[in-house]
């Protein structure tokens, strides 16, 4: 059946609905299988279970985007706080988002590349240089979580916390293995990132054994808003 929420009490964790056929319907927070919390006025489809709604998942309502003045741009305007709210609505969106921008920063994308560089020349870094392999994974697992979002994938909610854990402990403990696995080699490589310039692929291995940057902290930092905002500390707003 198909419904609208007529209001939620995250205090409570209880909401209302009203369904197609007149009947209001009570649920519960565990009831709510879509990825983001349901708002008044969200179109819903759900399980009918004597007077409770069981397995509501929202239903994704299309609107357009009007061009002209007046009265369609009022339309507009609405039509884009539409939006808002719906980018608003799914806060992990926006926190791998920012994990993906950190990583970008912090060279994360091309840690494949410098190995390839260094396994030439230079006979690789053997075991440590997969620790530093393995941060390609960071904005990678952060746009699969953008993915199971925003197609309201079953593994969205589990698929958060596995993020978290990657943007914030990848980042920190990799760099850190990898310089104890190889710590006669961290001169060396060092001295090749410099030789290759601080902006080259060669440059980004410079931090084995561990550094801070911009780009690490905001990728740490989304990794941290995801915890917060799965634990309630953080939340958004629903309108602009």
């Amino acid at each position: 059946m198909k419904g609208k929420v007529l209001g939620f009490d995250p205090a409570s964790g209880t909401g209302a609905i009203t369904g197609d056929d007149g009947n209001r319907y009570n649920f519960a927070a565990a009831d709510n299988k879509s990825p983001a919390p349901l708002k008044p006025n969200d179109t819903v489809d759900f399980e009918v279970d004597g007077a409770a709604a069981k397995n509501i998942y929202a239903v994704k309502t299309g609107f357009s985007l009007p061009t002209g003045g007046g009265a369609s741009s009022d339309a507009a305007a609405g039509a884009g706080g539409d939006y808002a709210a719906m980018i608003l609505a799914r806060p992990y969106v926006i926190w791998a988002a920012v994990i993906i921008l950190g990583s970008l920063i912090a060279g994360y994308f091309g840690t494949l590349g410098a190995l390839g560089d260094m396994s030439g020349p230079y006979g690789g870094i053997g075991i440590s240089g997969l620790f530093i392999a393995l941060l390609f994974a960071v904005p990678v697992v952060a746009g699969a979580l953008i993915f199971f979002e925003l197609t309201g994938h079953k593994l969205a909610g589990q698929f958060r916390l596995i993020t978290a854990a990657v943007a914030i402990g990848g980042p920190i403990l990799l760099p850190v293995l990898a310089g104890l696995l190889a710590p006669e080699m961290l001169k060396d490589i060092r001295e090749m990132g410099t030789a290759f310039g601080a902006g080259g692929r060669m440059g980004l291995l410079e931090f084995v054994g561990f550094g801070i940057s911009p780009g690490m902290l905001i990728t740490v930092a989304g990794g941290v808003l995801i915890v917060l905002t799965h634990l309630g500390i953080v939340k958004l707003p629903t309108k602009l």
